[in-house]
Protein backbone atom coordinates (compact mmCIF):
# COMPACT_ATOMS: atom_id res chain seq x y z
CA UNK A 1 0.00 0.00 0.00
CA UNK A 2 1.51 3.70 -0.95
CA UNK A 3 1.88 5.57 2.32
CA UNK A 4 1.30 9.64 1.29
CA UNK A 5 1.67 12.89 4.03
CA UNK A 6 0.74 16.21 3.18
CA UNK A 7 3.41 18.89 4.31
CA UNK A 8 2.14 22.21 5.86
CA UNK A 9 4.88 24.03 6.10
CA UNK A 10 6.20 22.82 9.26
CA UNK A 11 9.63 22.89 8.46
CA UNK A 12 11.41 22.13 12.00
CA UNK A 13 8.20 20.22 13.17
CA UNK A 14 6.97 17.47 10.83
CA UNK A 15 6.77 14.17 12.80
CA UNK A 16 4.50 11.68 10.62
CA UNK A 17 7.61 11.41 7.98
CA UNK A 18 10.33 10.57 10.82
CA UNK A 19 7.70 8.32 12.07
CA UNK A 20 7.70 6.75 8.96
CA UNK A 21 11.23 6.58 9.07
CA UNK A 22 12.17 5.28 12.22
CA UNK A 23 10.43 1.64 11.29
CA UNK A 24 12.24 2.26 7.01
CA UNK A 25 8.81 2.65 5.49
CA UNK A 26 8.29 3.78 2.27
CA UNK A 27 6.57 7.03 1.25
CA UNK A 28 5.93 10.02 -0.39
CA UNK A 29 5.70 14.00 1.27
CA UNK A 30 3.95 16.28 -1.13
CA UNK A 31 4.44 19.63 -1.49
CA UNK A 32 3.06 23.07 -3.51
CA UNK A 33 6.61 24.04 -4.14
CA UNK A 34 10.24 23.96 -4.76
CA UNK A 35 10.72 26.81 -1.70
CA UNK A 36 8.60 24.35 0.18
CA UNK A 37 10.65 21.22 -0.60
CA UNK A 38 14.09 23.08 -0.25
CA UNK A 39 11.95 24.58 3.92
CA UNK A 40 11.39 20.68 4.35
CA UNK A 41 15.07 19.32 3.42
CA UNK A 42 16.79 22.15 5.82
CA UNK A 43 14.69 21.49 8.64
CA UNK A 44 15.80 17.82 8.61
CA UNK A 45 12.47 16.61 8.83
CA UNK A 46 11.85 14.45 5.70
CA UNK A 47 14.61 12.88 3.77
CA UNK A 48 15.19 14.65 0.65
CA UNK A 49 14.59 11.83 -1.85
CA UNK A 50 10.90 11.25 -0.19
CA UNK A 51 9.39 14.83 -1.15
CA UNK A 52 7.57 15.25 -4.28
CA UNK A 53 6.40 18.75 -5.31
CA UNK A 54 3.49 19.00 -7.24
CA UNK A 55 3.06 22.59 -8.26
CA UNK A 56 -0.42 22.70 -7.37
CA UNK A 57 -1.70 25.76 -5.57
CA UNK A 58 -2.02 26.01 -1.67
CA UNK A 59 -4.21 23.76 -0.29
CA UNK A 60 -4.73 20.35 1.15
CA UNK A 61 -7.81 19.07 -1.31
CA UNK A 62 -4.97 20.41 -4.32
CA UNK A 63 -2.57 17.81 -3.31
CA UNK A 64 -5.05 15.16 -2.34
CA UNK A 65 -5.84 15.09 -6.06
CA UNK A 66 -2.11 15.12 -6.39
CA UNK A 67 -1.72 11.91 -4.71
CA UNK A 68 -4.56 10.45 -6.22
CA UNK A 69 -2.81 11.19 -9.79
CA UNK A 70 0.08 8.51 -8.50
CA UNK A 71 -2.33 5.99 -8.10
CA UNK A 72 -3.73 3.37 -10.36
CA UNK A 73 -7.35 3.28 -10.31
CA UNK A 74 -8.73 0.60 -7.98
CA UNK A 75 -5.81 1.21 -5.72
CA UNK A 76 -5.27 1.42 -2.23
CA UNK A 77 -3.24 3.96 -0.28
CA UNK A 78 -3.10 5.74 2.93
CA UNK A 79 -3.06 9.07 3.46
CA UNK A 80 -1.55 10.79 6.59
CA UNK A 81 -1.15 14.49 7.83
CA UNK A 82 2.56 15.34 8.38
CA UNK A 83 1.80 16.02 12.47
CA UNK A 84 0.86 12.18 13.95
CA UNK A 85 2.16 11.79 17.54
CA UNK A 86 1.38 8.36 18.33
CA UNK A 87 -1.62 5.78 16.99
CA UNK A 88 -2.99 3.15 19.68
CA UNK A 89 -5.83 0.58 18.88
CA UNK A 90 -8.38 -1.50 21.61
CA UNK A 91 -5.59 -4.13 23.50
CA UNK A 92 -6.06 -7.38 22.33
CA UNK A 93 -7.38 -6.34 18.88
CA UNK A 94 -6.82 -9.13 17.31
CA UNK A 95 -8.21 -11.39 20.25
CA UNK A 96 -11.95 -9.57 20.10
CA UNK A 97 -13.83 -11.44 17.64
CA UNK A 98 -17.28 -9.57 18.61
CA UNK A 99 -17.70 -6.25 16.75
CA UNK A 100 -19.20 -4.64 19.00
CA UNK A 101 -17.76 -4.10 23.27
CA UNK A 102 -19.92 -4.36 26.16
CA UNK A 103 -18.79 -0.56 27.44
CA UNK A 104 -20.91 -0.15 30.08
CA UNK A 105 -20.84 3.31 33.24
CA UNK A 106 -19.16 0.46 34.99
CA UNK A 107 -16.93 -0.20 32.81
CA UNK A 108 -15.52 2.57 30.22
CA UNK A 109 -12.56 3.53 32.47
CA UNK A 110 -11.21 -0.08 31.99
CA UNK A 111 -11.77 0.55 27.96
CA UNK A 112 -10.32 3.46 27.82
CA UNK A 113 -7.42 2.46 29.10
CA UNK A 114 -7.32 -0.99 26.72
CA UNK A 115 -7.77 1.58 23.69
CA UNK A 116 -4.26 3.42 25.08
CA UNK A 117 -2.11 0.50 23.40
CA UNK A 118 0.33 1.84 21.17
CA UNK A 119 1.45 0.63 18.37
CA UNK A 120 4.24 1.25 14.90
CA UNK A 121 3.22 2.70 12.11
CA UNK A 122 4.18 -1.20 10.40
CA UNK A 123 0.69 -2.16 12.73
CA UNK A 124 -0.97 0.58 11.87
CA UNK A 125 -0.82 0.12 7.73
CA UNK A 126 -0.95 -3.81 8.36
CA UNK A 127 -4.81 -2.43 10.10
CA UNK A 128 -5.26 -0.48 6.74
CA UNK A 129 -4.68 -3.10 4.69
CA UNK A 130 -7.08 -5.37 6.59
CA UNK A 131 -9.50 -2.31 6.66
CA UNK A 132 -9.15 -1.76 2.84
CA UNK A 133 -10.11 -5.52 2.23
CA UNK A 134 -13.56 -5.16 4.00
CA UNK A 135 -14.29 -2.02 2.59
CA UNK A 136 -13.89 -3.37 -0.82
CA UNK A 137 -16.55 -6.37 0.51
CA UNK A 138 -19.37 -3.51 1.04
CA UNK A 139 -18.17 -1.48 -1.74
CA UNK A 140 -16.19 1.50 0.27
CA UNK A 141 -13.96 3.40 -1.07
CA UNK A 142 -13.16 4.91 2.06
CA UNK A 143 -11.75 3.97 5.49
CA UNK A 144 -11.19 6.10 8.36
CA UNK A 145 -9.94 5.90 12.11
CA UNK A 146 -11.80 7.20 15.16
CA UNK A 147 -11.32 10.67 16.02
CA UNK A 148 -11.96 10.86 19.74
CA UNK A 149 -10.58 8.66 22.41
CA UNK A 150 -13.77 8.57 24.35
CA UNK A 151 -14.58 4.86 25.25
CA UNK A 152 -18.21 4.76 24.97
CA UNK A 153 -18.16 6.25 21.49
CA UNK A 154 -16.03 3.34 20.31
CA UNK A 155 -18.00 0.12 21.16
CA UNK A 156 -18.84 -0.46 17.55
CA UNK A 157 -15.54 -1.64 15.22
CA UNK A 158 -17.09 -0.54 12.42
CA UNK A 159 -18.67 3.26 12.36
CA UNK A 160 -20.68 3.16 9.36
CA UNK A 161 -21.67 6.72 7.40
CA UNK A 162 -19.82 9.13 10.36
CA UNK A 163 -17.24 11.20 9.98
CA UNK A 164 -13.84 9.81 9.07
CA UNK A 165 -11.58 12.10 10.41
CA UNK A 166 -8.67 13.42 7.69
CA UNK A 167 -6.04 12.93 10.13
CA UNK A 168 -5.52 9.36 8.62
CA UNK A 169 -7.26 7.34 5.86
CA UNK A 170 -7.17 4.58 3.53
CA UNK A 171 -8.63 5.94 0.06
CA UNK A 172 -9.51 3.53 -2.80
CA UNK A 173 -8.71 5.61 -6.14
CA UNK A 174 -12.05 6.33 -8.25
CA UNK A 175 -12.69 8.55 -10.81
CA UNK A 176 -14.03 10.98 -7.40
CA UNK A 177 -11.77 13.78 -6.72
CA UNK A 178 -11.54 16.26 -4.12
CA UNK A 179 -13.67 19.68 -4.23
CA UNK A 180 -11.13 22.45 -4.33
CA UNK A 181 -13.70 25.09 -2.92
CA UNK A 182 -12.61 22.77 0.40
CA UNK A 183 -9.37 23.00 1.80
CA UNK A 184 -10.05 22.86 5.87
CA UNK A 185 -12.72 20.58 6.16
CA UNK A 186 -11.66 18.32 2.89
CA UNK A 187 -12.92 15.65 5.66
CA UNK A 188 -16.60 16.46 5.46
CA UNK A 189 -16.64 17.10 2.29
CA UNK A 190 -14.92 13.98 1.24
CA UNK A 191 -17.00 12.13 3.15
CA UNK A 192 -20.09 13.47 1.44
CA UNK A 193 -18.68 13.10 -2.08
CA UNK A 194 -18.22 9.48 -0.88
CA UNK A 195 -21.35 9.03 0.51
CA UNK A 196 -23.25 10.25 -2.67
CA UNK A 197 -21.42 8.23 -5.06
CA UNK A 198 -20.56 4.56 -3.07
CA UNK A 199 -23.09 4.77 -0.27
CA UNK A 200 -21.48 4.12 2.56
CA UNK A 201 -17.69 5.40 4.29
CA UNK A 202 -16.61 3.14 6.99
CA UNK A 203 -14.74 4.05 10.19
CA UNK A 204 -12.66 1.80 12.32
CA UNK A 205 -13.17 3.02 15.67
CA UNK A 206 -10.98 1.00 17.53
CA UNK A 207 -7.80 2.18 16.01
CA UNK A 208 -6.79 6.00 17.24
CA UNK A 209 -4.34 8.14 15.25
CA UNK A 210 -3.53 11.42 17.17
CA UNK A 211 -1.90 14.36 15.78
CA UNK A 212 -1.03 17.60 17.31
CA UNK A 213 -4.35 19.78 16.07
CA UNK A 214 -4.01 23.60 15.49
CA UNK A 215 -0.40 24.10 15.75
CA UNK A 216 1.75 26.74 13.92
CA UNK A 217 1.99 25.69 10.26
CA UNK A 218 -0.47 23.35 8.63
CA UNK A 219 -3.33 25.59 7.82
CA UNK A 220 -2.91 27.99 10.68
CA UNK A 221 -3.97 27.67 14.70
CA UNK A 222 -7.83 27.61 15.55
CA UNK A 223 -8.44 31.52 14.83
CA UNK A 224 -6.37 31.47 11.83
CA UNK A 225 -9.11 29.13 10.21
CA UNK A 226 -11.95 30.70 11.18
CA UNK A 227 -12.68 32.98 8.70
CA UNK A 228 -12.20 29.91 6.08
CA UNK A 229 -13.78 27.88 8.18
CA UNK A 230 -17.22 29.61 8.35
CA UNK A 231 -16.90 30.11 4.38
CA UNK A 232 -16.52 26.68 3.74
CA UNK A 233 -18.91 25.28 6.17
CA UNK A 234 -21.64 27.58 4.47
CA UNK A 235 -20.29 26.57 1.03
CA UNK A 236 -20.88 22.66 2.46
CA UNK A 237 -24.24 23.18 3.82
CA UNK A 238 -25.40 24.56 0.62
CA UNK A 239 -23.53 22.07 -2.07
CA UNK A 240 -24.23 18.57 0.07
CA UNK A 241 -27.28 19.68 2.00
CA UNK A 242 -28.26 15.84 2.41
CA UNK A 243 -24.94 14.94 3.98
CA UNK A 244 -24.04 18.22 6.11
CA UNK A 245 -25.59 20.20 8.24
CA UNK A 246 -24.93 23.15 10.86
CA UNK A 247 -24.27 22.12 14.47
CA UNK A 248 -23.43 24.38 17.53
CA UNK A 249 -20.46 23.41 19.37
CA UNK A 250 -19.40 25.16 22.33
CA UNK A 251 -16.44 27.93 22.06
CA UNK A 252 -17.00 28.57 18.52
CA UNK A 253 -18.73 30.75 16.44
CA UNK A 254 -21.55 30.18 14.85
CA UNK A 255 -21.80 28.75 11.23
CA UNK A 256 -18.69 27.75 11.97
CA UNK A 257 -19.41 24.65 12.79
CA UNK A 258 -20.71 21.29 10.40
CA UNK A 259 -22.03 17.49 11.21
CA UNK A 260 -22.30 14.55 8.59
CA UNK A 261 -25.92 13.47 8.59
CA UNK A 262 -25.92 9.70 9.66
CA UNK A 263 -27.11 7.72 6.71
CA UNK A 264 -27.76 4.19 6.71
CA UNK A 265 -25.19 2.29 4.20
CA UNK A 266 -26.63 1.20 0.85
CA UNK A 267 -24.98 -2.17 0.96
CA UNK A 268 -24.13 -4.52 3.68
CA UNK A 269 -21.36 -7.38 4.15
Amino acid sequence: MKVFVFASNRYDSMTTSLMLEAEDIDHTVLVHTEEQREGHIKGGTVREDRLVVTGTPAGLAYNRNAALELMDDGEWAAFLVDDLKSVSELEGYDETYEEVLDITLANQNEYAKRFKNPISMKRFLLRCEQGSRYCSRIGSHLLGFAGVDNAPYRRNKWGMNILADGRAWAVRKSHLRFDTNVQTMDDYCWCALNLREFGVVVVNQWILPDCKRYTPGGCGTKEERMPRKIQEAKYLVETYPEFIAYKSKKGWPEGSHITLRHRRPKRSA
